[in-house]
């Protein structure tokens, strides 16, 4: 009872780890703001949802034949089946009855999906029906994996597709939507706000800037390791050996391009990470600025930092220059003085090619 729960607090914040970033980037995308209680109710879904895959899915079978014997995970089609095993507990007397495997078996079913229900009314803003049916939805796809061995990839079923877990998962459902209605649920719910295009304008600050270079700096990791792990799968798979110069250069240069200066020459004048903070570079007054000049900002900004980065193994340990490091390291650290300073908080690269950051939505 208590190993699966482990394995979904541990999955749950190691994915948090590596994908909360995106997750907060598509919330202040979405809403213009972030909320601590959207934020909370997020990490309770993933963890509730690493959660459902532990208690159903795991342990996994060492082998694809592991549980090809007879007798074993036969399905049960039988509905309501568990009333005569809670009978037979039963004859043995109201304390074995109370404590057997069959009555907690139960409880356990119904138990484990009222956090859905939940989260469908509170998280989702649905209702009784809604919380309901993606229960239904929910325990049905859950039973047909177990029994199809995961969709094939066992040669047999490992689990018993039961029908009266699927009765017992959508009431526990049922319970929990009816349920999420009391106050102590109130939390769950993320604010009512318009969506952000919306919303008016609202000044750019020293912590949305910070927040949107957040983003971009994420973007730009997430897009190297998943570009690198493709290629990985792909060599497993019979694929040629990525170069050095592949993994090393020109995946990262091309990643900092996607994030950085390609979006800036679009229109709208903004890094992948400013757009989901609603920013946007401009020249004089609050018109976007000519396109040179945002891609000098950038190229002075983060997004010239940020190449240098993420090609500083495969050049400055190969060059004579390896003072570029030092220098670079400086240029970061002075950057961020300077911006923190700064009274119009510009920073240098805005100094520089004399533009500053506003409100995507001001006209």
């Amino acid at each position: 009872m208590f190993w699966p729960a482990t394995i979904a607090m541990l999955g749950g914040v190691l994915f948090l780890g590596a994908a909360g970033i995106f997750l907060l980037a598509i919330q202040y995308h979405r809403h213009g703001r972030l909320s601590w209680r959207r934020t909370l109710t997020t990490g309770a879904a993933v963890i509730y949802g690493f959660g459902l895959f532990s208690y159903t899915m795991l342990p996994l079978p060492e082998t694809r034949d592991a549980f090809c014997r007879p007798g074993v995970a036969v399905p049960q089609l039988q509905p309501l089946n568990f009333l005569n095993d809670f009978a037979l507990s039963y004859e043995l007397g109201m304390r074995h009855f109370l404590t057997s495997f069959t009555l907690w078996q139960v409880l356990f079913n119904v138990i484990l999906f009222m956090p859905l229900g939940i989260l469908a009314v509170r998280w989702l803003r649905g209702n009784v029906f809604l919380g309901t049916l993606i229960g239904l939805t929910a325990s049905l796809a859950i039973e047909l994996t177990q029994y199809t061995g995961i969709w094939g990839l066992y040669t047999c079923a490992y689990r018993v597709a039961d029908v009266d877990d699927l009765l017992l998962n959508t009431f526990g459902a049922l319970l929990g939507s009816m349920v999420a209605y009391l106050p102590i649920f109130a939390w769950l719910t993320g604010p009512r706000e318009q969506s952000a295009m919306k919303s008016g304008p609202r000044k750019v600050t020293r912590l949305r800037r910070f927040m949107a270079n957040g983003f971009d700096i994420a973007f730009v990791l997430g897009l190297v390791m998943l570009t690198t792990f493709v290629l990985e799968i792909a060599e497993k798979l019979g694929a040629p050996q990525a170069s050095y110069n592949l993994t090393q250069r020109w995946i990262p240069t091309i990643s900092v391009l996607l994030v950085f200066l390609l979006p800036t020459l679009m229109p709208g004048r903004a890094s992948l990470g400013q757009r989901c903070a609603w920013i946007r570079v401009a020249g004089h007054g609050t018109r976007p600025a000519p396109a040179w000049q945002a891609v000098a900002r950038s190229i002075l900004g983060l997004g010239g930092i940020s190449f240098a980065f993420q090609i500083a193994d495969s050049i400055w340990a190969a060059s004579p220059w390896a003072w570029l490091s030092a220098l670079v390291l400086g240029y970061l650290l002075l950057s961020s003085i300077f911006l923190l300073c700064d009274p119009a908080g510009r920073g240098i690269a805005g100094r520089l090619t004399g533009t500053r950051f506003v409100d995507r939505r001001i006209h």
